[in-house]
């Protein structure tokens, strides 16, 4: 039997040692590597789906990105002409009141009108509107309609709005109405008859800009 040192004996059982230390290693991080990959697999995730939600006059409009209506203006009256009723020179309005509180996420939202051709008056021009009963903004143009554009963020504090739109019944010819005297004095006789405008209102989600 060959002779064997003290000192091949001593680095034959180092080696072995460090062989069983390796294995072990090797065990516990295969067991911890399986465990984590077993914990992520395994693990709920619950993520809400964004809501959106809009109401336009308290009626619910999810279904829709896109409205036309047609709405009847107030007159409320004054001085020279009674309430409820229309007449050349009267001032009127109607109010679009937003309410996006149950939408998660920004949006834009665009207003226009437009002549309703069942309207006794063809004469209605807008005149200004106010947001949030701020102060009145006066309108000029060729056309004599509105268009206004905004945005409704998702972490606004007050995601309602309130839009005032105020039109008024136009008799000057000479300042581009349509309609004669007579023709006006016709209008106004017409029982039941209302002026009319028509309001289309358009919503699109804002695109993240974030990253």
């Amino acid at each position: 039997m060959p002779y064997i040192s003290k000192r091949v004996k001593r680095n034959k059982l180092i080696l072995l040692l460090c062989l069983v230390i390796m294995i072990f290693l090797s065990i516990f991080c295969i067991k911890d590597t399986y465990a984590k990959y077993i914990t992520t697999t395994t693990g709920d995730a619950d993520i809400s789906v964004a809501r959106w939600k809009i109401l336009v006059n308290n009626k619910d409009i999810t279904s829709e990105k896109e409205i036309s209506n047609v709405i009847s203006p107030i007159f409320a009256g004054n001085d020279d002409i009674a309430p409820s009723v229309i007449a050349p020179t009267a001032d009127g309005y109607f109010d679009l009141i937003i309410d996006a509180s149950d939408t998660d996420v920004s949006l834009k939202y665009e207003i226009t009108t437009s002549d309703n051709k069942d309207s006794v008056v063809r004469d209605l021009v807008i005149s200004g509107y106010s947001l949030n009963d701020g102060d009145r903004q006066d309108i000029s143009n060729s056309n004599n309609q509105f268009k206004i554009e905004g945005k409704i963020l998702y972490n606004s504090t007050n995601k309602k709005i309130k839009l005032r739109v105020h039109l008024k019944w136009n008799d000057d010819e000479g300042n581009g109405a349509s309609m004669d005297n007579k023709e006006d004095t016709n209008a106004a006789r017409v029982t039941g008859g209302l002026a009319k405008v028509n309001v289309n209102l358009k919503f699109t989600q804002l695109p993240n800009t974030s990253n």
